[in-house]
């Protein structure tokens, strides 16, 4: 599992394998990242599952949020099934905050960064919830959190500025 948020002119490029050798074997990898400012991301990821792999389960998922017209992100899911009794499957998503998600936060009255710092929070829960290492969970959610605020922070300073 992974979060990563990149800001500024970050380029942030991840690389994974999941590589099954042998049978009744289990992956599942879930990368989540959001990228703003002029940050780019590139996810490269391979599922191998060898010929001795036989009823393996392997599941790769990557998807980002790209919280600016300058950023970009990437995403590359690969397969190589060398196996014939598997269950196997790969899932990618680029795109910016659901509007219709920010719409329906903000007609019920929550404010527009606020709904902004909701939806990108609960982006992220999935893989805080799945974290195996609990203890994790609180400052990796803050570091996200520090994140969102300070983007926040320089679109309301974009807007005095006007």
């Amino acid at each position: 599992m992974a979060v990563y948020f990149g800001d500024g002119t970050q380029m942030l490029d991840f690389r994974t394998l999941q590589d099954h050798r042998a049978p009744r074997t289990r992956s599942d990898l879930l990368f989540k990242g959001a990228v703003e400012d002029t940050a780019r991301s590139v996810y490269s990821g391979l599922v191998r599952l060898r010929p001795e792999a036989q009823k393996a389960q392997a599941y790769q998922t990557n998807r980002n949020l790209v919280l600016g017209e300058g950023a970009g992100a990437e995403s590359i899911p690969n397969l190589e099934i060398e196996a014939d009794d598997v269950k196997c499957s790969h899932a990618s998503a680029v795109g910016p905050i659901d509007t219709d998600q920010l719409y329906y936060l903000e007609s019920r009255g929550v404010p527009p960064a606020e709904a902004e710092r909701l939806i990108v929070l609960g982006f992220f829960d999935d893989v805080f919830s799945r974290l195996p290492v609990t203890s994790l969970t609180s400052s990796l959610r803050r570091a996200v959190v520090d994140k969102i605020e300070h983007r926040s922070e320089q679109r309301s300073e974009q807007r005095r500025r006007r």
